[in-house]
């Protein structure tokens, strides 16, 4: 029952049949209902909002401003759901904003100036934004919280209630997450009318393919980071990608002090925004085989043929753990 535009964007895409998840919340959104929707990393969730985001902003005529917003906590979850739109929404007419730190903020007041139909942004810049240019988004109607739980923990809620209150109170709310904290009461804060929850997995659900390995830190400093040595010749690595969890940036430069930086891409919260993107996609593309990152980088990140997490720090909160090997 798609249109032609949105449809021809998903068979573009290769999907064949919808996910689960997808399966459960396109109906729903599609009849207008607010919905809370929780399922493991690489289920689909980010389709699962778009889809019906298209077909709603294509059907409807455009007003004056944004129509649709979606909130990420991570500038890297921001950037590849903005990708992830152009793709999917390659056939539609529909017009795309970004705005995350770190970029240009008069390339970001140019986008907005030019009423883009979607905004994609990170809280914190969004809220700069919206004060600089005293907007009001009176027009927007589609409003998606990507992993809710980690924007509604302590140090977004001051944005979010802001950016909340410029909202349309007859909007529809969509929050998205592979973790939910039990008292979903917390969620009463985004305005939500009478939500639907589609919950397909336990907080505590792992992918089965997942094979856990520990070992103590002796043996695992001196076997496992060694022999990552073989950065001398990144054939060495058999096509395997890691990505190094480290926790904080205190365990996270003795990690990178262990490797070569060319086989060895890093990303933490306070490097540069386009040294950010050219070292995850330097990772992508196989150009370094391991990446070191803080939790910045644990959550809803799409890292294809990924073979080993390592968890240099353990996570302080299981849920986290769920995101890190998520992927």
């Amino acid at each position: 029952g798609l249109s032609h535009s949105v449809f021809k964007g998903v068979i573009r895409k290769g999907y064949k049949v919808p996910t689960p998840i997808q399966r459960k919340c396109i109906p729903l959104i599609l009849s207008d209902k607010d919905v809370v929707a929780m399922a493991r990393t690489g289920s689909g969730k980010t389709a699962a909002f778009l889809i019906p985001m298209f077909e709603k902003l294509q059907v409807t005529q455009s007003g004056a401003g944004a129509r649709a917003l979606l909130l990420s906590p991570t500038r890297e979850l921001a950037l590849q759901t903005f990708k992830f739109v152009k793709e999917l929404g390659k056939y539609t007419s529909l017009r795309t904003a970004c705005i995350l730190g770190g970029d240009s903020m008069s390339e970001q007041f140019s986008a907005m100036h030019e009423n883009p139909d979607v905004i994609i942004a990170t809280p914190g810049r969004l809220m700069h934004v919206l004060v600089e240019m005293e907007l009001r988004l009176s027009n927007m109607h589609y409003v998606v919280f990507d992993e809710a739980d980690r924007l509604f923990e302590l140090g977004f809620q001051e944005h979010l209630r802001e950016i909340l209150r410029r909202l349309p109170e007859d909007r529809q709310t969509l929050l998205f997450s592979a973790t939910l904290p039990k008292q979903l009461v917390e969620f009463a804060k985004a305005g939500l009318n009478d939500p639907t929850l589609v919950r397909l997995d336990l907080d505590s659900k792992l992918s089965d393919q997942l094979k856990v390995f520990s070992a103590r830190f002796f043996y695992y400093y001196v076997k496992y980071f060694s022999n990552l040595n073989v950065y001398k010749d990144p054939s060495n690595f058999f096509g395997h990608k890691y990505i190094c969890n480290t926790g904080c940036k205190m365990f996270f430069f003795f990690v990178k002090q262990l490797m070569n930086n060319t086989f060895c891409s890093y990303v933490y919260s306070s490097l540069d925004q386009t040294a950010r993107k050219i070292n995850i996609a330097k990772f992508r593309n196989k150009k370094t085989m391991v990446l070191i990152v803080t939790d910045v980088a644990a959550r809803g990140l799409d890292i294809p043929m990924l073979d080993n997490v390592v968890n240099y720090s353990f996570p302080a909160k299981s849920k986290l753990f769920v995101h890190r090997v998520g992927k």
